[in-house]
């Protein structure tokens, strides 16, 4: 591609995944409502004080790759854990997830907010009003004593530490133990910070992008305005599989879930600066980081998609039981792929056909948002002699034919 195209493409994209993302304010809410709670959880005379409870966002809103539901009415989604240092040694899982839950329904704002009274299998979930437009997935989990000073070591001295020693173990009532066992060693283990350590590693594409890893889960740091490629990356990513999924045609339960995105994108993420070449690369190579191994509990071969923190762990392991899940991933996949050959074509095109071709692939509202957006930058740009035009295509640079100011003052 013609660096002039891909310079005018990628600010379409910079803004197309800005328009994806939840805005400051629903961002602020989010931390203001999640604050509340651990403050609520932590108070001196909780049951859970003398553990020190601390809610911290993990998942996409860690990462900084969530964006908002097709419909804005929809909730976004708000993944957090509870950890607490430590717990009474008769304590099992089903004593964890209970106390949490407890201490939430003493609160009657939290008690009816609480979509299940008895808990999900791993969560409690507070739905927040029509207003908000979110919900907050709590899930509870206990830490090593070390685990705040072993976080600050990981993230500041990103190269060493083993990400081992930040894992968390957490609630499942599915498991068989969920009732019986005290002993945390043989509870469900779960890694988000490692991962999360993992990924920044994978995300920063020069050695001038610096910054303390430590502060990407703090759990009350600034709005991330501006965002890495892989992160721009993999929200184009989810919205082109939520657009696609959203059809009739699908069973929107089987669509490739964010985690197997996330980790596949980033492994294939070759450090590219601009979010053009990181989307069309990851695309094109996703595919190949999919593995077929044995799986050691069972002994047959599957799909993989290793856990990168936890190579036992298989990201895709549902799609051996449900073969609809890896049918559609891969439908997906041969989809994004033939899609943004319309990005690679785009000198060829034209501005009109690329916007018919990206609203029928990320939603016809966020598209309208975004060329509106673009056309003003450049209007604002052709007023200051600034903006020139490639012949034949529309698109919009700083080569080409000078495009005037409009004057639509009459003449006698």
């Amino acid at each position: 591609m013609i660096d002039i195209y891909k310079k005018e493409i990628n600010e379409i994209l910079e803004i197309l995944s800005e328009n994806l993302d939840i805005s400051e304010s629903q961002y602020k809410a989010a931390v203001k409502s999640y604050e509340a709670v651990g403050d609520w959880l932590s108070k001196e005379g909780s049951p859970l004080y003398p553990y020190s409870p601390r809610i911290i966002p993990q998942g996409s809103f860690m990462l900084g790759t969530i964006i908002r539901p097709i419909n804005d009415e929809d909730d976004i989604d708000i993944d957090l854990v509870c950890k607490l240092e430590g717990k009474p040694s008769h304590w099992t899982q089903k004593h964890l997830k209970e106390a949490v839950g407890d201490r939430l329904k003493e609160n009657a704002n939290y008690s009816d907010m609480l979509e299940d009274k008895d808990g999900g299998r791993r969560c409690w979930t507070l739905e927040y009003s029509d207003d908000a437009n979110y919900h907050l997935d709590v899930l509870p989990s206990i830490s090593d004593k070390n685990f705040t000073v072993l976080l600050s070591e990981s993230f500041n001295n990103s190269q060493n530490l083993d990400t081992d020693k930040l894992a968390i173990r957490i609630t499942d009532k599915e498991e068989v133990f969920y009732s019986i066992m005290t002993e945390t060693e043989w509870w469900m283990k779960s890694n988000p910070f490692g991962y999360a350590k993992w990924f920044y590693q994978r995300a920063i594409y020069n050695s001038t992008k610096m910054f303390t890893l430590s502060e990407s889960i703090d759990p009350v740091r600034p709005y991330q305005k501006s965002k890495m490629p892989l992160q721009r990356a993999i929200q184009l990513l989810k919205r082109h599989r939520d657009i696609m999924f959203s059809s009739e045609e699908y069973d929107s339960e089987n669509k490739p879930i964010s985690v197997i995105i996330t980790t596949l994108a980033s492994r294939a993420y070759d450090k590219s600066e601009n979010i053009v070449d990181a989307y069309v690369n990851i695309a094109s190579r996703m595919r190949s980081y999919i593995q077929t191994r044995r799986n050691p509990k069972t002994g047959q071969q599957e799909r993989w998609v290793g856990n990168p923190v936890n190579d036992e762990e298989n990201f895709a392991d549902k799609w051996a039981d449900v073969p609809q899940k890896e049918e559609y991933f891969y439908a997906w996949l041969d989809k994004l792929e033939d899609d943004l050959s319309t990005i690679k074509s785009s000198q060829n095109i034209g501005l009109h056909k690329l916007n018919e071709s990206f609203s029928a692939q990320y939603g016809d509202n966020v598209i309208k948002k975004t060329f509106a957006a673009y056309g003003e930058k450049n209007r604002k740009l052709r007023e200051m002699g600034q903006r020139k035009m490639a012949v034949g295509t529309g698109i919009l640079g700083s080569t080409g034919k000078s495009v005037p100011n409009h004057n639509f003052e009459g003449s006698d």
